[in-house]
């Protein structure tokens, strides 16, 4: 059995084998539109990821600055007062308010803490609202008094 060597092949055939070798250049730049495609969306759902992230972490620092708050009055460490926009202690770029009202029932307060960013240091300023029925320290103080004079 004899063999054909390359070079008595037929021209075209060898044509047809060089020519597949590579990528054509259409092939290129249609791989690399898919991949600049898919790194521009992988860089969104970064930048999403991290804005929802700082939105995460600016509403629990406002939550636990307005607990700390309603802690203080329910505690008895702040007189239960309405107070105004003032600036916290903790974190000065967060004002709180507090408001107390008399409660649907004798001898409790219904105890509203607010806690916010600084509107004139942001543009959008992140708030978060805490309620809280506590007991009237005037009305427990009537009830004490009436108790010793039954005694």
């Amino acid at each position: 059995m004899t063999r054909v060597s390359s070079a008595s092949r037929p021209l075209a055939i060898n044509r047809r084998c060089a020519r597949r070798r590579g990528l054509s250049l259409l092939e290129v730049i249609l791989a690399i539109a898919i991949l600049g495609g898919a790194i521009a969306a992988i860089g969104e759902l970064v930048r999403l990821g991290v804005r929802s992230a700082s939105y995460a972490q600016q509403q629990t620092l406002a939550h636990l600055l307005c607990d700390t708050r309603m802690a203080e009055i329910a505690s008895g460490a702040v007189a239960p007062e309405s107070i105004g926009q003032t600036p916290c202690s903790e974190a000065p770029e967060w004002i709180y308010s507090v408001e107390v009202a008399q409660g649907d029932q004798i001898g409790l307060l219904k105890v509203m803490v607010v806690v916010q960013q600084d509107p004139a240091q942001f543009p959008l300023p992140l708030s978060f609202q805490l309620y809280r029925f506590i007991p009237d320290p005037a009305y427990i103080e009537e009830l004490e008094a009436a108790q010793e004079v039954v005694y």
